[in-house]
């Protein structure tokens, strides 16, 4: 039963959606490769500028643009081909706002302790806002400012 209800509700998505879910799709499988095949140590690293990254406000176009595309990848991982973790996630939704325009997101990674286990966690963000993921789950983490995922080469 689940299954024809999912299967009618993407049936009923406008067209603009599926380009955006099946482009959410493929930015998925190439993240997926890319953070597959780099070195160990080559993924993530010290951004180029030295200097911290100045939170702004987005528009509300380019906001309602980019929620639009997270929502796309959290589908697409939800109910695609694969079932990616965190950092992929994050990467793949990186790479759809640089190429739709809209610049200015960034790779966040968090730690946490939680009774003596350690957890790493990746997501996006845009200005001020966290896409893709719950900022009360984002905000049990504890950000590494100093580090983010390296542009790919």
């Amino acid at each position: 039963m689940r299954t024809r209800h999912l299967i009618s509700k993407l049936l009923r998505l406008p067209r603009a959606e599926w380009a955006e879910l099946a482009a959410a799709q493929g930015a998925l499988l190439a993240a997926w490769v890319r953070v597959a095949t780099r070195p160990r140590g080559r993924l993530v690293g010290m951004p180029d500028s030295p200097h911290p990254v100045t939170p702004f406000t987005p528009h509300a176009e380019a906001r309602d643009r980019a929620q639009r595309l997270a929502r796309a990848v959290t589908r697409a991982a939800a109910f695609g081909v694969f079932r990616p973790q965190c950092l992929v996630r994050a990467v793949a939704l990186k790479d759809l706002l640089d190429a739709r325009g809209l610049v200015g997101s960034r790779v966040q990674i968090g730690v946490r302790s939680q009774r003596g286990t350690f957890a790493a966690h990746a997501w996006v963000e845009y200005g001020t806002e966290i896409l893709g993921d719950k900022p009360e789950h984002v905000q049990s983490f504890a950000p590494l400012p100093d580090l983010t995922v390296l542009e790919a080469r």
